[in-house]
């Protein structure tokens, strides 16, 4: 089974956000790789996973005050 490739614009401002995003995101096994563009002014956040759904990733990251909005 191949891997989804989900991309998401964010509010993240701080690198100390990461952290909280790291902490979260070992709560999902689905997700096996993830990264944050601090390049981009949109702080592109990238995720590679199975089984999880992008409404799923963003009621996840609200739960630590970090919006974010799906990218096609």
């Amino acid at each position: 089974m191949t891997d989804n490739i989900l991309i998401f614009r964010t509010s993240i401002e701080k690198k100390q956000e990461i952290k909280k995003i790291e902490k979260l995101f070992t709560q999902y096994p689905q997700i096996h790789v993830w990264n944050v563009d601090f390049e981009d002014w949109e702080k592109i956040l990238r995720i590679e996973c199975q089984g999880i759904t992008p409404t799923d990733i963003l009621d996840a990251l609200n739960t630590i005050d970090i919006c974010a909005t799906e990218l096609e």
